[in-house]
């Protein structure tokens, strides 16, 4: 005998991951992602930029992350009808590739290696960038992520490198390339420039001094509103004995180089009075300390503020210092305008009073924010060491910088300028590999101007939408607006050198903006030159008579995949943005894809990527280089901790795809939590994700697929939907609204509000679509109606694999091969090559949408109360009561009592009227919002909520309105969020609330509604021993019997509605024969026999 062809193919248990596997090789062979490129697009270019990964390391559970938040947009926009080009790129410079090319050579320091060790060096680079790049391309296919990989850009190509020359061309014609100093960390013994990263694990607990230095102040330079708040305090200034500002540092060896003392302009600092050393000023909140650190009693005699010491000058430490360096001629030179060049109070809001005296002492050369601070007040560089950590003078030249402490405190005493020398335990940076102090130094480095254009840059940003919004303003906006110029040379070997030549005078500088400008410098042809180190450092050039050489350095990598929008087309234009000569086809190229309509990573790159990527649109072409992104939280363990291997909670991506398929990790991480949020992940997260949304999903099209196999529905003549009975037409309704939903959130880049609608929807369709029209799909002898019911489970399912497919990519195309392509095989041929569904209008029926909805709405509540009162679903129920907040709700609630009323297996339905109350209700503070606004009354506050009427009470916070108390004589007025209500059931019911929509249910039992549910739980056992049989659902049955109890009266009374809903033909009490299944408990036995009819 030939079976009958089925019209779908079996749906078998759920294994996502070989599901997964096959769709990709439907999507290999056919070649689905290429097609998809090539799709009709008639709304044009949706353009998408690929933030370029590192291919060094393997691919972890972030890049999931990020991957996936990348590719769910671009399947959306092109299934609206927009090409997206989807250009993989790979970032190949920076420092993880240095670091592990040196530890494979045994390189020690980067100023060692002659031209042949750093070509072999740079060869390695180039290799190990690429180390796991098969393991990066086989995760993004894995993952469903489609990424045009084969002709992905590559940072380290030289038509990319060219382009980048381009860039730095124009913006030196434009004068915005300049060079100063910047403090960087050093190895100082090998005087190599390390990066954050590499000193990050370098820090150790050590002992170092902590020393409290005073600064004399030159009276005759006090400022007038020093002077003014003295005299307002009764103080003279001639009375001020001794007067000097307070210094503390743990870095006595940086005292020579000082230049100014800095104080927060907003803080309170005291004149004080010391029996030891006279007059002081610092920090009032640093008295206290002082006093016990000091071991003497110090009067406060005066206040001041920070700002009022501006300008102050003082005598440093060592004076000499800067007459020695040649900086000035002789302490406390004075400037043009009459100011001090250097040796004098500065305001800086970086300045606490946590530690120390509240005044910093300030050495531009090794900090950061104290050459920051220096060039705010132009003051020239004192450099008290050299690059090597030797000092450069005082009686203590020669020293190892950190060796020099001890000769500088024993001098400082001898001058008597030292208040107090302690010591301090604190963690202080070391290279690892040398085991050297680092050194932080300012060396030379070329800027760019990203300061002269902080306004653009503010302005441009308002122009960005950013998913959180609160990055906009807070963490990129304050970037933007704190904004520094930007230090884009690093002393490395492995990177885009830059492109700038100096005479071997240092007179004059050449930027270099392309090969063939080079090859006319050279006068030569350099087209094959590879243009990274040291092949480029060999091109020199003589012009006007001067040799000019290349500077050693190399570009800021972060430069390099800011400047990703131009050269990954290799953009090559002139100083008027127009093409240069051959490189038209790519101007227009990078034209197509500018600026990005999308993009997205974590949320660091708001000081990298996003930053970069910002700056270089703004000065090169005064607009923003995105329009909308995604700024990721960051991944975290279950509990809220850091991923790391040492604490063994990392989730590795492939066992979890494995295990569970990438679709329920894409799932979990779309809508688990807002994008912008930190994450939890775990396994369990994953698993729950998969039984979820997608575990439904698929019950429900098993469920279809079974049934209409046996049916077989005419799918492509489906019924009109103006003709399908109601609760069809309230699905289709709901489809039109669930499309209207999704697409909305998409289009707002909200893919977690998109995830929800459709998980209500499916939530929907499994609990109260399927589950109400159960009998429609079998035992239907009405054609019609049977058709209808195929039809609408067909659609919706169509719709949602369509919907789902940007989240879920791999089951959504197997929904829409076996559900779709299976009955109309004109049909697209990937779901993903489908057109985004469109709301009919004519389909949307608000009525019945709003009816139903709140019937859904309270038969979820009722199914919570039953759940709370511990009364089986199968247990019949004397009645429920419903309401609903508008008349409208109400008027479904009525309309539908008979569905509600099976759906809960209660007999009667009452719908209370629009207000009539039936809960009661515990007023209670929400101490969370209330106790840190009213403290200690909120014991009084309670008490007063406690004696109010409850039903009153809530009816003005449900109304949104505020309620008013008296509280020992005073009014005060509580926020609707301030206040909770605890529902509170009548005697005999079990109800919930939410809303304005509530459900109660009568829970008392008489003993028919007991067998009832009895004969319920046998239908169940029947059931459930016909799977066990491996009947097919239309199978009929004999039932044989014996029974006891509880159980035998529930069979007399009950028996045919078993025989119904079991198929069985026949029900005969005596000894069982066939298929045995039984049960026995206190309620009695039963004992069935079930044989094949």
């Amino acid at each position: 005998m030939v079976e009958e062809k089925k019209l779908f193919q079996e749906v078998t248990e759920t294994n996502f991951p070989k599901l997964e596997e096959a769709v990709l090789a439907f999507w290999r062979e056919n070649q689905i992602f290429a097609k998809s490129d090539q799709k009709a697009a008639p709304k044009g270019e949706f353009v998408f930029y690929e933030g370029p990964p590192t291919a060094n390391g393997k691919p972890a559970m972030h890049h999931v992350l990020a991957r996936s938040f990348k590719d769910i947009f671009p399947r959306y926009k092109t299934m609206q009808g927009y090409h997206v080009t989807r250009k993989g790129g790979w970032d190949t410079h920076g420092l993880p590739v240095e670091i592990a090319v040196e530890k494979k050579l045994g390189v020690l320091g980067r100023k060692a290696l002659s031209n042949q060790e750093i070509a072999e060096f740079t060869k390695q680079c180039r290799e190990w960038v690429f180390a796991n790049i098969e393991d990066w391309n086989y995760f993004t296919e894995r993952m469903g992520m489609w990424l045009d990989l084969e002709n992905a850009y590559v940072t380290y190509h030289n038509s990319y490198i060219e382009s980048v020359w381009n860039l730095l061309k124009r913006m030196w014609d434009r004068g915005m390339v300049v060079q100063d100093y910047k403090v960087v960390p050093l190895s100082p013994r090998i005087s190599t420039t390390l990066s954050q990263n590499e000193i990050a694990d370098g820090y150790r607990e050590v002992d170092d001094p902590s020393v409290y230095v005073r600064f004399p102040l030159k009276l005759e330079t006090t400022p007038p509103a020093v002077r003014e708040k003295l005299q307002a305090q009764g103080v003279r200034l001639g009375d001020l004995e001794n007067l000097a500002i307070l210094v503390w540092t743990t870095t006595p060896w940086t005292l020579p180089s000082n230049t100014m003392a800095a104080v927060n302009p907003a803080m309170d600092y005291a004149v004080v009075r010391s029996p030891s050393v006279g007059h002081l000023i610092f920090a009032a909140e640093a008295v206290e300390r002082l006093k016990e650190l000091h071991k003497e009693e110090l009067e406060v005699i005066a206040h001041l503020k920070g700002a009022d010491l501006e300008w102050w000058e003082y005598t440093p430490p060592f004076p000499e210092v800067c007459v020695e360096l040649g900086v000035v001629q002789q302490q406390g030179e004075k400037r043009p305008d009459g100011r001090p060049v250097m040796h004098f109070v500065a305001l800086a809001d970086f300045v606490s009073a946590e530690d120390g005296s509240g005044v910093a002492h300030e050495a531009p050369v090794y900090g950061a924010e104290d050459l920051e601070l220096a060039r705010q007040y132009g003051t020239p560089l004192l450099f008290g060491t050299n690059e090597y950590g030797l000092m450069q003078v005082t009686d203590e030249r020669g020293k190892f910088f950190k060796d020099a402490d001890k000769g500088l405190i024993r001098i400082m005493k001898e001058r008597g300028v030292m208040y107090h020398a302690g010591q301090i335990r604190h963690r202080y940076p070391f290279h690892d590999r040398t085991g050297d102090p680092i050194l932080y130094f300012a060396k030379p480095s070329w800027y760019i101007k990203t300061s002269n254009f902080r306004q653009a840059l503010y302005d441009n940003n308002e122009k960005i939408h950013w998913i959180p919004e609160h990055i906009k303003h807070g963490r990129f906006g304050n970037w933007l607006k704190d904004n520094v110029d930007w230090a884009i040379s690093r002393e490395r070997y492995w990177g885009t050198p830059l492109p700038f030549w100096v005479s071997e005078d240092g007179s004059e500088y050449i930027c270099v903006g392309s090969v063939r400008e080079l090859s006319e410098l050279a006068g030569r042809d350099l087209s094959d030159l590879d243009l990274h180190r040291p092949y480029v450092d060999e091109i020199t050039f003589v012009k006007n008579g001067k040799t000019f050489r290349r500077v050693p350095e190399v570009l800021d990598v972060w430069f390099d995949s800011g400047a990703m929008p131009y050269a990954q087309w290799h953009l090559m234009v002139d100083q008027d943005g127009k093409p240069l000569p051959g490189f038209e086809a790519n101007f227009e190229l990078w034209r197509k894809h500018f600026p990005a309509d999308y993009i997205c990573e974590a949320i660091d790159q708001t000081r990298g990527w996003f930053y970069s990527l910002h700056a270089i649109s703004t000065l090169l072409y005064n607009q923003p280089c995105f329009k909308n992104v995604i700024c990721l939280g960051h991944l975290v363990d279950e509990k809220g901790h850091k991923m790391s291997k040492s604490k063994g909670n990392v989730v590795e991506p492939l066992p979890m795809f494995d295990k569970y398929g990438a679709d329920a990790v894409r799932w979990y991480l779309f809508t688990g939590s807002e994008p912008g949020e930190q994450k939890r992940f775990s396994e369990r997260l994953v698993q729950e994700a998969q039984r979820g949304f997608l575990g439904t999903l698929w019950n429900v099209y098993g469920f279809f697929v079974l049934y209409a196999n046996l049916d077989k529905p005419n799918l492509n003549q489906r019924p009109a939907v103006q003709d399908r009975p109601e609760i069809d037409r309230w699905l289709v309704a709901r489809q039109q609204q669930l499309i209207q939903q999704v697409t909305a959130a998409l289009d707002a880049y909200d893919a977690r509000g998109a995830g929800k609608a459709l998980e209500q929807f499916v939530e929907e369709l499994s609990n109260w679509y399927v589950r109400r029209n159960r009998r429609r799909f079998w035992k239907n002898d009405d054609s019609t109606d049977r058709e209808s019911a195929y039809a609408t489970l067909w659609e919706a399912l169509v719709t949602v694999a369509q919907l789902a497919a940007p989240f879920t990519p791999f089951i959504a195309e197997a929904l829409w091969q076996n559900l779709v392509r299976s009955v109309q095989p004109q049909a697209p041929e990937s779901v993903h090559l489908s057109d985004w569904p469109k709301a009919e209008p004519g389909l949307m029926d608000e009525t019945l949408l709003t009816q139903m909805g709140a019937v859904v709405k309270v038969v979820g509540l009722a199914r919570g109360a039953r759940a709370t009162s511990g009364i089986k679903t199968r247990i019949p129920l004397p009645r429920v009561l419903v309401t609903a907040p508008t008349e409208a709700e109400l008027a479904g609630l009525r309309h539908f009592a008979d569905e509600i009323a099976e759906e809960l297996n209660v007999k009667t339905v009452e719908v209370l009227g629009l207000g009539e109350e039936l809960l009661t209700y515990r007023v209670l503070p929400n101490l969370p919002v209330l106790g840190k606004k009213y403290g200690k009354r909120v014991p009084a506050i309670r008490t007063a909520l406690a004696e109010l009427d409850s039903r009153m009470v809530a009816k003005t916070l449900k109304a949104g309105r505020t309620l008013s108390l008296e509280i020992e004589g005073e009014r005060i007025v509580l926020e609707p969020e301030e206040v909770l209500l605890e529902a509170l059931s009548p005697e005999g019911f079990a109800a919930q609330e939410e809303g304005g929509y509530m459900a109660a249910l009568e829970v008392r039992l008489d003993e028919d509604l007991l067998l009832e549910g009895l004969n319920r739980d046998l239908i169940r056992l029947v059931q459930q021993a016909r799977k066990d049989m491996g009947l097919n659902v239309s199978d009929r049955i004999r039932l044989t019997y014996q029974a006891d109890g509880k159980y035998r009266q529930a069979l007399a009374k009950f028996g045919s509605r078993l025989q119904e809903e079991t198929l069985a033909l026949s029900m005969e009490e005596g000894e069982p024969v066939g298929f045995i299944t039984e049960i026995s408990d206190e309620e009695g036995s039963v004992k069935f026999g079930l044989s094949k009819a």
